[in-house]
């Protein structure tokens, strides 16, 4: 288990009037400039109340989009103010500077218990390049630094990890939640665990699943990955999407699999349609007789059986990936079935199951289950490179 400094190491000092940065991701999903999603504001709730009842001024950086180091005011943060007073039911402030003689003026006046949000993080070419200089001016104005935005773990930025050179430096609650759950599920000893792994391509989850071989004793693929792993097993798959550069590794993992006691389960029937075209005709078929013509969008009737076998005979599942063109009926099917699998045998007690990665959650949520799951982590490439295994720069900053 990885062992991080937390908001109960913080709350050890007496932060009445001081000033604390608060990482968050305030990069929310947003149609025509109005917020879609407030789940990420929601998630920092825990962190920001504890810190309102100590007393301290709590400052929080973000990023929003890809300025690229330069003002762009169609991603100002100040947009989203309203949002972030609706959600947390407080007034906030906002300031443009990020050090500098105005925003000390403005840190010296707010009450304490008040939060700050200060302009884009990444409208500063020293953000994303971890600049010493960036990370100095903005620890001048800080008492304490916490990091509770496990989505930017992975990047080793000014604002998550820069900072930690120059301040005391601690985990939000939400941040700390995650890196629990995913710790404990990859170091639990339980024998009855299973993976459930699909998306498009096998090449940005190799490692992945070649950490999870070790972790768990069965992994499920789908999705249009699994046409490569068909493909490395001499099956014909049509039109199908696939990585033919990619045989030769999944002819690898499937070896490794075997050698390390691990089952590798792929679709054994699957959802075929010759177009993409919506209201056109698709057919099921058994995965040895797909025609040439035909495009692999979903498993069948009998995959679905085989993985709901296989979620009842475990204790403990960890799913990353849709299994077919969940975003268009009737290819939704298998992934939706799957979701209402685990979300039955969650409420039931009968096991944990954890969920990651955008496409991930985004099919969770239109199944309407999110919240029957254990966790569902919405911070895709740190969550997929946890699970691989990897080093996150956030994370290693804050180890005890």
């Amino acid at each position: 288990m990885i062992k991080i400094k937390n908001l109960d190491d913080l709350l050890e000092n007496n932060l009445k009037g001081k000033t604390v940065y608060l990482r968050a991701d305030l990069n929310l999903p947003t149609i025509n400039g109005k917020v879609t999603d407030t789940t990420r504001i929601k998630s920092i709730l825990p962190t920001i109340r504890e810190l309102k009842k100590n007393k301290c001024k709590i400052v929080i950086l973000s990023h929003f989009g890809r300025p690229k180091g330069s003002y762009n005011k169609k991603m100002s943060l100040k947009h989203i103010i309203p949002k972030v007073e609706k959600v947390t039911r407080s007034k906030i402030y906002f300031s443009k500077d990020h050090s500098g003689i105005n925003f000390q003026k403005l840190i010296k006046k707010i009450p304490d218990g008040s939060v700050v949000v200060m302009e884009n993080t990444r409208f500063h070419k020293g953000e994303e390049k971890n600049f010493k200089y960036f990370a100095k001016d903005l620890a001048k104005n800080c008492d304490f630094f916490v990091n509770d935005a496990f989505s930017v773990a992975h990047r080793s930025h000014a604002s998550v990890t820069g900072l930690t050179n120059y301040v005391p430096s601690f985990s939000g609650r939400s941040l700390e939640k995650e890196v629990i759950t995913v710790s404990k599920f990859l170091s639990s000893k339980n024998k009855k665990k299973l993976a459930i792994i699909g998306g498009a391509k096998i090449s940005t989850k190799i490692n992945l699943i070649n950490n999870l071989l070790k972790n768990v004793n069965a992994i499920v693929i789908g999705g249009a990955m699994a046409n490569t792993f068909l493909l490395a097993q001499g099956k014909k798959i049509g039109k199908s999407l696939s990585e033919k550069t990619m045989i030769k590794t999944a002819k690898k993992i499937m070896s490794n699999a075997s050698r390390k006691k691990c089952k590798i389960i792929l679709p054994v029937d699957a959802v075929v349609a010759s177009n993409l075209k919506k209201g056109g005709k698709f057919s099921e078929y058994n995965i040895d007789n797909i025609p040439d013509d035909g495009l692999i969008l979903d498993i069948g009737k009998n995959s679905i059986s085989i993985i709901d076998d296989e979620i009842s005979k475990t204790k403990e599942v960890l799913w990353c990936g849709p299994l077919g063109l969940f975003e268009q009926s009737p290819f939704h099917v298998g992934t939706a079935s799957v979701a209402k699998t685990l979300s039955k045998m969650t409420k039931n007690g009968k096991i944990v199951s954890v969920a990651g990665g955008g496409d991930t959650v985004a099919a969770i949520s239109q199944s309407n289950y999110v919240n029957d799951f254990t966790y569902i982590s919405t911070a895709g490439g740190a969550f997929l490179e946890m699970i691989a295994g990897q080093k996150l720069p956030g994370i290693e900053v804050l180890k005890k």
